[in-house]
């Protein structure tokens, strides 16, 4: 059931659609079949690699495209574009970053899977899907302030810069989220909208951390997810349409997208649990 209103919807995975600490996106299914329900696309927005983003949507068919490494890599149709810096750059800042920093650094190109394994918490088999990096690097530290600011001035001199993430800093490209996501609005124009020249999308975007600021702010409707583990949540950002979702994780994104959708469409979810719930 197509709607005459074209929407878009852009999603951070980890702490927003994916529970923080299971990856269990089972509590936003009801608004996630809406969605198949009413033609309206998700793309995935993350710091993940291609290969577990493509992962992903191959063992649970959510997404209709995908942004990977923080706006480093985009894929539509099977069509890939990359965005982000030479792998040789992210490597010779990090080292950069490593030398002058007052502690230890490692980081996921430079450490086994079975480690990464053991910093996030994934099974071996997705964590060596997460160091298949190609235009970013998380880092594994426990920095300082004066550690984070001396790596970003080393960053923005190799023209990277150093964004803070659910779990990690990722020293990545200068492409942003919210750079990758106006780029896939126009390619989703071309391809899914039947009259592109009198048509445009109206986003959503949901997100939880500070390197979701840029596609928030990107957004016509913004949801900011609050962290399941923190005991206040304040405005990543201003922003004239942003709500703090109720609850963290996949509950609040099911609560937030519903209500938006309730807002802005000609369907409630009262008048669909039939179909979203039976």
């Amino acid at each position: 059931m197509p709607q005459s209103r074209a929407i878009a919807i852009f999603t951070d995975l980890d702490g927003t659609l994916l529970d923080h600490d299971t990856y269990s996106w089972s509590d936003a299914r009801p608004a996630l079949d809406r969605l198949k329900q009413l033609s309206i696309p998700l793309i995935a927005v993350s710091s993940k690699t291609l290969a577990e983003l493509e992962h992903i949507h191959k063992t649970s068919c959510l997404f209709d495209g995908l942004i990977g490494e923080n706006g480093g890599v985009i894929a539509l149709n099977g069509n890939v574009e990359q965005y982000g810096p030479a792998t040789e750059t992210v490597d010779h800042t990090r080292e950069a970053i490593r030398t002058a920093v007052t502690v230890p650094l490692d980081s996921f190109r430079t450490v086994s899977p079975e480690i990464i394994a053991t910093e996030t918490g994934l099974p071996l088999e997705d964590a060596i899907r997460a160091g298949q990096r190609h235009c970013s690097d998380p880092l594994i530290w426990q920095p300082a302030a004066k550690d984070i600011a001396l790596a970003r001035e080393i960053a923005e001199k190799a023209d990277l810069r150093l964004v803070k993430g659910g779990r990690f800093h990722t020293l990545c490209g200068p492409s942003s989220k919210g750079q990758a996501m106006r780029r896939m609005v126009e390619r989703l124009t071309v391809t899914w909208l039947e009259d592109a020249s009198r048509q445009r999308f109206t986003t959503i975007a949901l997100g939880d951390s500070p390197n979701d600021i840029p596609m928030l702010a990107e957004a016509d409707y913004a949801v900011q997810i609050p962290s399941k583990h923190g005991k206040h949540t304040l405005p990543l950002l201003e922003h004239p349409n942003l709500r703090i979702a109720p609850q963290p994780g996949p509950a609040g994104w099911n609560e937030a997208v519903n209500e938006i959708l309730d807002q802005i469409t000609d369907t409630n979810t009262n008048k669909n649990s039939e179909v979203l719930h039976g």
